[in-house]
């Protein structure tokens, strides 16, 4: 296994094994955990000489481990960034970085761990397969020669400064007049509100504001956000750990793996009301991962910029996140196990955040390239997140991010970047500021990137509560070329009826340019009609297959049960959906998998308009034996018997075949202006059918 963790472990041991007094920084709590349970596992004689830290331990366990650090008995240390300043720990010869530490001033705190004085010191950093750390391997001159970024703050910070000031006030008291206190108006607009809870008193005179409380910094906690939850042993209720408010649905939701110190617990109760975190040891091979759905809600724009083809805004947002379930993956491997349910409350904080909105005539470039346009914004979102840090004193854990294909409020796709923290801390705006500079860098991350379809080094994200999907990097190439101004686009006049579309310039002419984006699908079901109740219940016979055509590219695709959303987002972005009997059966079987209206869908339904010229309808079956000279290789019964059997493959190729003859049959009447069927005399006969594209889609829009 060449895994950074697995890398990470195999020289950290050997490091020990050679007298080295040995720290190695990890970029997460969990990977820490990991590493060290690995290092325990692969030299147990080195196990009582080895510790990991981070925060979330108890006073005492890190007073323990610092100690051990000063004296040699503990030889190596494993830790996030908790250990990077601020404590001595002694005389250390080697410093593993696992993964890039998220800035260049992080990786020079670390590496400064090591050699003081006139000591020789070894410094390996270990590339994570991701996307900055990549960047970097591939650009090792920039690493080098880098400059520091530039830290940004937010002194307007409304959570900070109720935190803040009480403690200030504690030391000295406030006063109206303090130069410090009267730029911005801090004073006058935050004093009133911690008066009011309590936290602040005021004078007689009303000019002067006094702490509460003797020692109000003992009720600040400096290391995260949110109340803090005690994690305790179930059985003796002795505290294992701790957590905080914005991590303990993440990391602490019943049925998650906890881990301490190189063990294991499963967490076996969330108590929300009394903050507490219940847990009992546990040897697994798994370990937990947690899944979380996001929104976003504009509370107000503070900043707006044209650049090239887009508009950045900058605002504040209220995000809520609700963890809705959780993997379990395998320790070693990260195979996926299982995945869960869960159901906790949601959890909202204000923020400051800045996001693109993306026009629709970039959209619908990337619709006619038959690219996946949600998978474009998602994976620009994650690239983007990525490469941040390159501009701002940040981590990707100090930032989020939300990719929206049709935003409520700017009634347009939109891709959302936020600080992690309640009121912002000055990142967005700093990004704000880079736009550009951020877009060319992440162009250059997915452009240059040699996986085909993307990878942990250009659009995956550790991070993404919806499992890296639906991600498609060509997608968020041509994305970040059309925002940029990098692809000229031309808006192509078309016919009367139709949308304009936009393509880049250099393919006009290339792909049928002036043709009407048009889908033609199928579905069968796993079930039979009379099976649930008759044909009024066509919504309870659930999807066994679907293949849809996309003229676009000349291919068909099929779609399982579990690919229906994807489907049904394809069939958004055509011009024209074609389908025969579709209306009044396949919709309503895809109904009952999302709330989409299909009446809004551009739709021409071949039975409908046979029904409304004959006053009957007619089989497909039978009007491909009489209009092209074909036979039907199965039916919808035979379809349901292979589904059950198994037989997935011939379903599908039967529904394939199904798409292919309602295309020849369109295409017949579109070019012959009839389709021949035989009457009950037996007689074949014609049926005049007026279909012409330019008609079909002009009375679409008119209807």
């Amino acid at each position: 296994d060449s895994s950074a963790t697995t890398v990470a472990g195999r020289l950290f041991v050997k490091a020990l094994q050679e007298g080295l007094k040995t720290i190695a920084f990890t970029q997460s709590r969990k990977l820490t955990e990991i590493l060290h349970m690995n290092v325990a596992a692969a030299a147990p004689e080195l196990a009582t000489r080895v510790s990991s830290y981070r925060a979330g331990f108890l006073a005492e366990e890190r007073r323990e481990i610092e100690r051990g650090l000063a004296s040699g008995s503990v030889a190596g240390v494993i830790s996030t960034s908790a250990l990077e300043m601020g404590i001595d720990i002694g005389g250390l010869d080697s410093c593993i970085l696992v993964g890039y530490p998220g800035t260049i001033i992080n990786t020079w705190q670390r590496s400064g761990r090591v050699g003081r004085g006139d000591r020789d010191s070894l410094v390996i950093l270990i590339a994570q397969p991701d996307a900055l750390d990549q960047y970097f391997m591939r650009h090792p001159g920039d690493f080098f020669q880098r400059p520091f970024e530039a830290a940004v703050v937010d002194p307007d910070n409304s959570e900070v400064l109720d935190a803040h000031l009480p403690c200030a006030a504690a030391e000295i008291p406030l006063r109206e007049n303090d130069d410090l206190y009267a730029r911005g108006g801090i004073l006058a607009a935050r004093a009133p509100v911690l008066e009011a809870s309590g936290d602040l008193l005021r004078s007689a005179e009303g000019d002067v504001w006094y702490a509460a409380r003797r020692q109000p910094q003992r009720l600040v906690n400096i290391r995260s956000v949110g109340p803090g939850y005690a994690i305790l042993d179930e059985s003796s209720d002795k505290v294992v750990g701790k957590n905080d408010g914005v991590r303990v649905f993440k990391e602490c939701h019943q049925g998650a793996i906890y881990l301490h110190r190189g063990r294991q617990h499963l967490v076996t109760r969330l108590d929300l009301e009394r903050q507490n975190v219940f847990v009992k040891p546990i040897k697994a091979r798994y370990y937990t991962r947690a899944l979380s759905e996001k929104e976003t809600e504009i509370l107000a724009v503070e900043r707006s910029r044209p650049v090239a083809n887009f508009v950045a805004r900058l605002g504040r947002l209220r995000v809520t996140e609700q963890v809705v379930g959780y993997e379990k993956r395998n320790l070693f491997s990260g195979e996926l196990l299982d995945k869960l349910s869960l159901d906790l409350p949601p959890q909202s904080f204000e923020t400051v955040g800045l996001w693109l909105e993306i026009e629709d005539i970039l959209q619908k470039m990337i619709l006619r390239r038959g690219l996946h346009f949600m998978g474009g914004i998602h994976a620009l979102e994650h690239a983007l997140i990525s490469m941040f840090p390159l501009f701002a004193l940040c981590d990707r854990n100090d930032i989020g991010g939300i990719a929206v294909p049709l935003h409520p409020q700017t009634q347009k796709s939109a891709v959302f970047i936020y600080d992690g923290y309640p009121g912002g801390v000055g990142l967005a705006a700093r990004g704000f500021e880079m736009m550009e500079e951020l877009l060319v860098k992440t162009g250059e991350l997915v452009g240059r990137c040699p996986c085909d379809s993307g990878c942990p080094s250009c659009i995956h994200s550790p991070k993404c509560g919806a499992g890296n999907k639906p991600l498609d990097k060509t997608a968020a190439s041509l994305l970040v070329k059309g925002l940029l101004g990098e692809v000229p686009l031309k808006v192509e006049s078309r016919k009367q009826g139709e949308d304009f579309v936009a393509v880049p310039e250099e393919e006009v002419g290339k792909e049928n340019g002036s043709d009407p984006a048009v889908g033609l699908f199928d579905i069968e079901t796993q079930r039979l009609a009379d099976e649930v109740g008759g044909w009024g219940n066509v919504h309870l016979m659930r999807l066994a297959v679907a293949v849809l055509y996309d003229n676009r590219s000349d291919s068909y695709e099929s779609f399982a049960e579990e690919q229906v959303e994807s489907l049904i987002e394809r069939l958004q972005n055509f011009d024209l959906v074609v389908g025969f009997n579709i209306k009044r059966f396949d919709y309503r079987v895809l109904g009952a998998y999302t709330s989409l209206d299909f009446r809004t869908l551009p739709t021409f339904d071949i039975l409908e308009d046979i029904h409304r010229r004959l006053g009957f309808r007619l089989s497909l079956g039978h009007l491909a034996e009489q209009t092209l000279g074909k036979a039907k290789i199965a039916d919808g019964i035979q379809a349901v018997r292979w589904f059950r059997e198994g037989n997935l493959d011939a379903v599908t190729d039967y529904c394939k075949e199904d798409v292919a003859i309602t295309k020849e049959l369109f295409e017949f009447g579109l070019s012959h202006g009839y389709l021949l069927y035989r009457t009950r005399a037996g007689r074949a006969v014609r049926l005049p059918v007026d279909w012409n594209m330019d008609r079909i889609l002009h009375k679409i829009s008119q209807s």
